[in-house]
């Protein structure tokens, strides 16, 4: 409900900056104004309700680089698209009166004006996007495996098998066998998965309490990895290794989190 709500005051706030905008630029009357606003306000939540549905569920968590070249990719459909509809809705709004539906391109300088804002329209909704991916994928409480019954997060029994996490207003079980690795971010811990990453209110310290040792190791002082998801090691210098993780990840070890990591070699 909460979500709804901000969406609703977004697109309206979004729909009268537009029409007052146009009201200065152009000098329009009333109903010129709104249809104007309306114009420009469609392709942005049409393209914008997509791109924050695959930041959230696609991209959040992912490797950096991945993340980089999805961002190019999606900004560069939303800028086109967006103008697209926005020219093709301004010619049908038109086509109302006398002239009829004509699709007119703006001059060279209008397109490169309405490019500069769509792609600043789309680094507003992902920083958005990626900020609720963030508030939105926080766990409530944890379960034992020989208990149904639900325990506060910050207990840190033996053997969890499975956490809870909000996303949106659902709750999701994560089952922790699927965790990657696990960072340390002050009170918080920054759990990533092979489906996308998670926001902790759990220390690292805490979180390894309830891990099963024979799994995860604690190779950083800001790092704990699942070993049955590391992809391969490599040297990284000073007795140091460097993990590349199944999701793309890549950890340093420190020298004793190597250590530990070396005593399991056969």
């Amino acid at each position: 409900m909460r979500q709804r709500n901000f969406d609703l005051l977004a697109i309206t706030g979004i729909f009268v900056a537009y029409s007052v905008t146009v009201r200065l630029a152009l000098g329009l009357e009333f109903v010129g104004c709104l249809l104007g606003g309306a114009a420009n306000t469609v392709p942005v939540v049409i393209f914008g309700a997509a791109v924050r549905r695959i930041v959230v569920r696609q991209l959040a968590g992912k490797p950096a680089a991945i993340q980089l070249a999805a961002h190019l990719l999606l900004c560069a459909a939303f800028a086109a698209l967006s103008y697209v509809m926005l020219i093709v809705l301004l010619g049908l709004f038109s086509g109302l009166g006398p002239d009829g539906f004509v699709v007119r391109p703006f001059s060279a300088s209008g397109t490169a004006w309405q490019s500069l804002e769509n792609v600043t329209t789309y680094a507003l909704i992902a920083t958005v996007s990626h900020m609720q991916a963030l508030q939105t994928e926080t766990p409530i409480a944890v379960m034992s495996p020989d208990t149904s019954e639900l325990e506060p997060a910050t207990r840190a029994d033996a053997g969890i098998s499975r956490y809870f996490v909000r996303i949106g207003e659902e709750l999701r079980p994560l089952d922790v066998d699927t965790v990657v690795s696990i960072g340390g971010a002050d009170d918080y811990a920054d759990v990533r998965t092979l489906g996308g990453k998670h926001l902790v209110r759990v220390t690292l310290a805490e979180f390894a309490k309830s891990l099963d040792p024979a799994k995860y190791v604690r190779v950083h002082r800001s790092w704990i990895v699942n070993t049955h998801r590391i992809a391969r090691a490599e040297p990284a210098g000073g007795g140091r290794l460097l993990l590349h993780m199944e999701t793309g990840q890549t950890i340093s070890t420190s020298r004793d989190g190597a250590k530990l990591l070396r005593n399991r070699v056969l």
